[in-house]
């Protein structure tokens, strides 16, 4: 009889800190065994799994929207490819920081996967500091990406001070739905035992609030066309709108002009994986400020942006070339 496989959702809105929770895992997972990891990106480009490779795991993208459209179908297909190349230890899925996870869950404990998966706790990332913005608080996906959890972990909280740990007790003690447990953590340092943990009996309070769906995502990963030497992807949904490029890995990017550059753009989110001057490097901003990963490699380069507003996506494209030696055509 095959084993079946734990499997944990890690959750959380944008820029809680659900990748680098999953990279500090990974670093501490046991080195006898496979993990397996299914990423789903609002952007077109896909930036989350290139961050992840070579890191211990064998990862599968499915960008574009949200995996949970057209009755899970796409995550359906990139976990069944994910399972049967890779015959994984442990398995993390992490959603988009925008795509509500209630079809995500029936998906993984429906009858297609109940012999195939062992559904342990999902695992909701927060950044406290956005519990007394009520934009969040009045987001219905906010919502229930926290009432579907089982573990609630205050993350980034390097970034915060007495008030609002405060006020994470008081939402935590508040809430309707029974928690397994509540964490307190910084730079994503989740317990690997936190795994384990339960999977509860949790309820959506929008369980209609995810009803709008683009078009089903690709589940072939994006490629550059021969002979270009970049290509951008655009998409909107839940009230955001991205913008991202891929760039041929036989160009060099200047650091000093991508980092001058990514701190004036003022966008929600920022993600890069980029071949530079100083090496490969990973670019992470939000509200302004930029951190940065060396990484081993990046086959391609990728520009992820994402906002709640269209931003000079044509302005920000110019800069990028011009980062990378490259002229921009006219017109």
């Amino acid at each position: 009889m095959i084993k079946a496989i734990p499997t944990n959702l890690i959750t959380g809105f944008l820029g809680s800190g659900k990748t680098t929770a999953i990279l500090h895992l990974l670093a501490s997972k046991p080195k006898d065994e496979t993990w397996g990891v299914l990423v789903n990106e609002f952007g077109e480009v896909g930036i989350d799994g290139a961050m992840m490779s070579g890191k211990g795991a064998v990862v599968r993208e499915v960008p574009g929207g949200c995996m949970c459209c057209v009755a899970g179908l796409p995550m359906q297909v990139g976990l069944n490819m994910l399972i049967a190349r890779s015959k994984p230890d442990r398995i993390l899925i992490e959603p988009t920081g925008l795509g509500h996870p209630e079809q995500i869950l029936q998906t993984l404990s429906g009858a297609h996967f109940s012999e195939v998966l062992d559904l342990k706790a999902t695992i909701c990332l927060l950044d406290p500091r956005n519990l007394k913005d009520q934009r969040y608080l009045e987001n219905e996906n906010f919502q229930d990406q926290i009432a579907l959890a089982d573990v609630i972990v205050a993350n980034k909280t390097d970034c915060c001070d007495h008030s609002d740990q405060e006020r994470f007790d008081s939402y935590c003690r508040s809430m309707e739905n029974r928690k397994v447990m509540t964490a307190w953590v910084a730079h994503g340092a989740i317990d690997p035992q936190w795994l384990n943990q339960p999977k509860g009996s949790q309820s959506a309070l929008h369980p209609d609030a995810h009803h709008q769906h683009n078009a089903m995502p690709e589940s072939v990963p994006l490629t550059l066309p021969e002979g270009e030497l970049f290509i951008r992807r655009e998409n909107k949904g839940q009230g955001h709108f991205s913008c991202g490029w891929l760039y041929s890995s036989m160009l060099v990017f200047s650091f000093d002009a991508l980092f001058h550059l990514f701190n004036s753009i003022p966008a929600k989110r920022l993600k890069a994986v980029v071949h530079t001057n100083q090496g490969p490097r990973a670019f992470n901003a939000q509200e302004g400020v930029v951190s940065i990963m060396e990484l081993s490699e990046c086959e391609h380069s990728r520009i992820e942006v994402i906002d709640d507003k269209t931003l000079p996506w044509d302005e920000i494209e110019e800069q990028l070339c011009l980062a990378a030696g490259l002229v921009p055509s006219s017109g």
